[in-house]
């Protein structure tokens, strides 16, 4: 029996010899991954090594936390310490290692109350839902919600990075809100209604325009549209009096927005541009096409600002 320990004692203090303590890796290895968010920060000082520890957690946090739930982060530090800091011995310097270490029973402590405020918020916004729906009036306590949305988001992206098992907080709570913004927008449909000349050119920017709001875009006979765009697009041409062969052609649209519902006017303007080249054709293009960037930059800016607060 005594021969049978001996080798095997013999090969266990091999196994000890020959492993490096002095790594990073096996200095983490101490802290169960479980339990604790663990980073390394190194210098030519021990102030400096636990110092750039931290530093490299805030900047990890960072990168998994989008900008809107980024306030937080310093909490999340805060509630870190560096627990652990060694000289590397087999440098030609001084130079020394730290780990930052971070018990995930903390960061829940910080996230946990904010998510749990955010769903309560948005299930009392959810009850200001109309009931039957109300397109213009839900898509108002939509927007309300929305920056609530974004920044529970946000916090879920942070709770989960700081989970052993990356799992997200509460999903079957925050499930009826996340595309509920989507839902609310797309439910208010917009009928554009476009007359004259180049009348696709125009039409094909607003439309553009308004589905990159992500409302929804209908026939202007839609008996169901809850807002219509008018266009109405005049142009005029010339020649230059002062350049051979430049064909000068002046573009304008007339705009009206209209709540089908209240059946009012609620924003009207007019947008008029020229363009010049040796072709007629050309000119019409080119000048219709830039009264319909900016006529699509207007419906775009009037009608959200609306929406928000009609």
């Amino acid at each position: 029996m005594k021969k049978i320990i001996a080798p095997m004692l013999a090969l266990t203090l091999v196994a000890c010899a020959g492993l490096n303590k002095n790594t990073v890796s096996y200095q983490m290895s101490k802290y169960d991954t479980a339990q604790y968010y663990t980073v390394a920060g190194e210098g030519s000082t021990k102030k400096e090594a636990a110092a750039h520890a931290l530093d490299n957690m805030q900047r990890e946090l960072t990168q998994h936390t989008p900008a809107v739930g980024q306030d937080i982060l310093g909490d999340l530090v805060a509630n870190a310490q560096v627990e652990k800091v060694w000289r590397d011995k087999e440098a030609d310097t001084k130079h020394y290692y730290a780990l930052a270490v971070l018990p995930r029973t903390k960061a829940n402590a910080v996230l946990t109350p904010l998510l749990n405020q955010a769903d309560a918020q948005l299930t009392g916004l959810a009850q200001q839902f109309s009931s039957p729906a109300d397109p213009l009036a839900d898509l108002k306590v939509a927007y309300k919600m929305q920056p609530i949305i974004e920044r529970r988001n946000a916090l879920d992206e942070t709770y989960q990075f700081l989970q052993a098992d990356h799992a997200s907080y509460m999903p079957d709570t925050f499930a009826p809100y996340k595309n509920v913004f989507k839902e609310k927008m797309a439910a208010v449909l917009v009928g554009v209604s476009v007359e004259g000349v180049e009348s696709r050119v125009l039409a094909s920017y607003v439309v553009d325009s308004l589905n990159k709001m992500g409302l929804g875009v209908v026939d202007a006979t839609d008996p169901d549209q809850t807002i219509s765009v008018r266009i109405s697009a005049e142009v005029d041409n010339y020649t230059s009096k002062k350049i051979d062969n430049l064909i000068w052609c002046a573009s304008g649209a007339t705009t009206q927005l209209v709540d089908m519902e209240r059946q009012i006017t609620f924003s009207s303007f007019s947008v008029h541009e020229r363009a010049g080249t040796s072709r007629l054709e050309d000119s019409l293009r080119r000048s219709m096409q830039e009264v319909g960037r900016q006529v699509a930059q207007q419906v775009t800016l009037r009608l959200e600002n609306y929406l928000k607060t009609k």
